[in-house]
């Protein structure tokens, strides 16, 4: 009885342990996200379209770089909804269509949120 009760304890602590770093790991993330979407919104804001080229690029690193573990614990539709916004985006960029780049990059900033903050444990996401 005592090995079960011991056995429970840790899967709850290690349940947990995980639950927390999860979401500790996409906030730390997302804000590198955030940030380079903000540099992209900045040089397109400006109409220098070459650095919002190069800020494109840094996001699209920083992607690479979280990609593999946000696909273990997000939505797969999510994320597919946040690659197609950052190709949206580059799209934009390449036409040079400065409102349509500003519109992309909020939509996909508020598709980042959107994300972690589905990702965070309430009551309201459990039922």
């Amino acid at each position: 009885m005592a090995k079960q009760i011991i056995i429970f304890i840790v899967s709850v602590a290690l349940l947990v342990f995980g639950g927390v770093w999860e979401l500790k790991y996409l906030n730390n993330t997302s804000r590198y996200i955030k940030t380079d979407i903000d540099y992209v919104k900045h040089e397109v804001e400006k109409g220098d379209f070459d650095a919002a080229k190069e800020q494109i690029n840094e996001l699209k690193n920083t992607w690479g770089d979280v990609s593999d573990v946000w696909n273990i614990f997000v939505n797969h539709d999510r994320i597919d909804d946040l690659e197609e916004a950052i190709e949206t985006l580059n799209a934009d960029i390449e036409l040079k269509d400065k409102d349509s780049a500003i519109k992309s990059s909020m939509i996909l900033k508020a598709i980042v949120s959107q994300i972690v903050d589905k990702q965070r444990f309430s009551f309201e996401h459990v039922f």
